[in-house]
């Protein structure tokens, strides 16, 4: 793949993963770009010219645990904002989610207008038979961020492969399914690959892990909507149904 497109997508990558805070990731960019291939050079003797030279996972892996051991190179990850370690570890993640990420399956007459047929029938056929169901809990808010690593990982994948699957349906374009608010059209580079990801289901509802589709259980809103979609509820936790608030919606229809 080529550099520019690995670049490209790295960029996206980590502004979905942090909130689409262009400082941060400008940051992280350039720590991985500018500086960690000559670093990585002077301190082990490797041959980088580029970062994404780099795209073995195992082997990013593994010169993180040198970074960690090595006497002076330890000292200064230290001392970097962001550290070296820290970089290499979501450039691994992200080099993984290349390798992984799902190919959208999409349901018949799921959320897809009868005009719309052909282009129904146009993703599917492109669409692979890759599991997008994990078992998992399903928090939003402040709660998702308090659960265990393990889950809050299976929860970001089924987010990605939720964006994925409605990224298809829409040629491309990421948008709220209530009021077709599109964050990249909006606001640029700032908004691109943002948007907040919903579960149909009250999360007060369900108890212990349960199975979780990207595709009939998650919905992308924009931040007004899912505000909504809750506020409209009786009850903390709960929620009302998607087409539910299509109907109570009487804004601007941004995707007409």
């Amino acid at each position: 793949m080529p550099i520019d497109k690995l670049h490209e997508l790295f960029h996206r990558y980590l502004m979905g993963k942090f909130d689409g805070d262009v400082a941060e990731v400008q940051v992280f960019m350039e720590t991985a770009e500018e500086v960690l291939p000559f670093t990585l050079n002077e301190y082990f003797g490797t041959s980088y010219t580029t970062i994404y030279d780099l795209q073995d996972e195992n082997e990013i892996e593994s010169l993180r645990k040198k970074i960690k051991a090595h006497t002076v190179l330890k000292n200064i990850d230290r001392r970097e904002e962001p550290r070296y370690t820290e970089v290499l570890k979501w450039y691994r993640l992200f080099i993984k989610s290349l390798e992984s990420s799902p190919t959208p399956v999409l349901v018949p007459g799921e959320g897809v207008p009868s005009s719309d047929e052909d282009t129904f029938h146009g993703v599917q056929e492109k669409a692979s038979e890759r599991t997008t169901t994990f078992t998992t809990i399903y928090l939003e808010g402040e709660a998702a961020m308090q659960q265990p690593k393990e889950i809050r990982l299976r929860n970001q994948h089924l987010k990605e492969a939720c964006k994925a699957y409605f990224r298809e349906l829409h040629h491309g374009r990421l948008v709220c399914e209530c009021c077709g608010f599109d964050f990249e059209k909006a606001y640029g580079k700032v908004g691109e690959d943002y948007i907040e990801i919903h579960h149909r289901s009250p999360f007060s509802q369900t108890e212990g892990e349960h199975p979780v589709s990207a595709i009939t259980d998650l919905v992308p809103l924009c931040s007004n909507c899912h505000s909504m979609i809750h506020k409209a509820a009786k009850g903390q936790g709960t929620c009302i149904s998607v087409e539910e608030l299509q109907e109570l919606y009487k804004g601007i229809k941004y995707n007409e």
